[in-house]
């Protein structure tokens, strides 16, 4: 399985003052704000087919998580790709104060979190009607379902997260715009850094219940040992599908 992370909340944007707490926004002299209004949706992109490439092209993709019979041999008759991660925006106002700096406050968050991009494949040597071609698709599609399942059920998880860095998200002080909404930005990005961790960490243990050994073995052996047919001679005994 292939995943590609998508995480634009930029990097470190200049130089910035801390987050400040709510009492800290009475001391800066930041006040008047109304309360952050958070939009949280989630993104699960159509799946699309594609079958044009081989076994050998399907090995050798980028990024693909090792199965766990860890054979270097192994030869890949399916492949899922999911491309998922986050997109943000944040809407802020602004005071310009009586010594220059300026007041700042986030006004609205909106935030996409899901899967991009998902790609079956099924490699092009097995023929569409096949019995193999039927059971490798189901294997992929398990793998497709484990993503839409995990998203559903993480989604309040992140939800109240999100509500909670939201909720904290008091005015700051700063010299100029760009610092503001830097200092701004600075507990979102933590905590969505801290979502993609956890997001990804569970969502390769569940697809590791998928592609296990057992499976792998079960998928050369099924239909009669079709599997056999569509590999290169020095890799018949190394029969692994990827998923």
């Amino acid at each position: 399985m292939t995943v590609r992370f998508l995480f634009l909340l930029p990097a470190v944007l200049l130089a910035a003052l801390p987050t400040a707490s709510p009492a800290a926004a009475q001391s800066n002299g930041c006040s008047g704000f109304p309360t952050t209004k958070l939009v949280l949706d989630s993104v699960l992109a159509p799946i699309q087919r594609d079958d044009a490439p081989t076994i050998a092209q399907l090995t050798r993709l980028p990024g693909r998580t090792p199965g766990p019979a860890g054979s270097a041999g192994g030869h890949v008759l399916g492949l899922t790709q999911a491309r998922y991660g986050e997109q943000s925006q944040i809407s802020a106002l602004f005071k310009q104060m009586g010594d220059g700096t300026y007041c700042a406050a986030a006004s609205t968050v909106t935030i996409s979190f899901g899967f991009q991009q998902r790609i079956v494949h099924v490699a092009s040597e097995i023929p569409a009607n096949s019995c193999l071609h039927g059971e490798v698709l189901a294997h992929e599609m398990r793998h497709v379902a484990v993503d839409e399942a995990l998203l559903r059920e993480m989604m309040p998880q992140i939800r109240s997260s999100l509500e909670q860095v939201v909720d904290g998200m008091a005015p700051v002080r700063s010299r100029s715009q760009a610092q503001a909404m830097a200092a701004i930005r600075r507990p979102l990005e933590s905590a969505m850094r801290r979502i993609m961790r956890e997001f990804g960490r569970e969502r390769d243990r569940r697809q590791a219940q998928v592609d296990t050994v057992e499976e792998y073995e079960r998928v050369s052996r099924i239909c009669n040992g079709e599997a056999r047919n569509y590999l290169p001679k020095s890799g018949q005994k190394q029969t692994v599908r990827r998923g």
